[in-house]
C-alpha cells in the first residue's frame, strides 16, 4: 500500500483522529457546533485536511434530502463523518463543500510541541501533545519495546 502522507497543523487548537491522532482540523475552522451527527452532537467545519472520501449518496438527513460522501481518517479509515456535496433545498446550500465532523471521533488538542527528546519522553503519550514523529521519538519507541529505556546504557545488559 506504501506511505500515507499526513499533514500537520501547525497551530493550536486543533481536532484530531481519536484512533490515530492525525490532525484533521482547526479549531478557528468550526462554523456551527449545534449539529447532530449519526453518534451524537457533530461539529460543522469548513476545511479538514488527512481525509478520504467516499462515494456520493443521497440521504435522508433531518433537515432534508441532501448528497453526501462519508469522511474517513486518511491515516487510519475510521469515519470521522460527513461532507456536504450538495443541498436540495436552497435554505440549506450554505452546508454545500463543508464538513460534519461527529464529536465522538475527534477530540482537541490545546498545545502542539515541536520537538521531543528522548529523555523527556513520558510512559504514555498525553493528549496533549500532539507532533510529527521525529526520530527521536521513533528510537525512544522501539527501545522501550525491546526494554532499554532511556539513560540506561545497551552494554550493561
Amino acid at each position: 500500500m506504501g506511505f500515507v502522507f499526513q499533514q500537520f497543523i501547525d497551530a493550536a487548537p486543533i481536532y484530531a483522529c481519536v484512533e490515530c491522532r492525525a490532525h484533521i482540523a482547526r479549531r478557528d475552522s468550526i462554523i456551527s457546533r449545534t449539529f447532530q451527527g449519526r453518534h451524537g452532537r457533530a461539529y460543522l467545519t469548513e476545511a479538514v485536511v488527512n481525509e478520504r472520501l467516499g462515494k456520493d449518496e443521497d440521504r435522508l438527513l433531518m433537515t432534508g434530502l441532501h448528497t453526501v460522501c462519508d469522511l474517513y481518517c486518511r491515516c487510519c479509515d475510521t469515519v470521522l463523518g460527513w461532507k456536504y456535496v450538495r443541498a436540495f433545498d436552497k435554505s440549506q446550500r450554505y452546508k454545500e463543500g463543508r464538513y460534519v465532523l461527529e464529536q465522538s471521533q475527534i477530540f482537541a488538542i490545546e498545545q502542539l510541541q515541536s520537538h521531543i527528546s528522548i529523555s523527556s519522553l513520558p510512559t504514555r503519550t498525553s493528549l496533549l501533545v500532539a507532533s510529527p514523529p521525529s526520530l527521536d521519538r521513533v528510537l525512544s519507541r522501539f527501545m522501550s519495546d525491546i526494554g532499554i529505556h532511556p539513560g540506561e546504557s545497551m552494554l550493561s545488559r
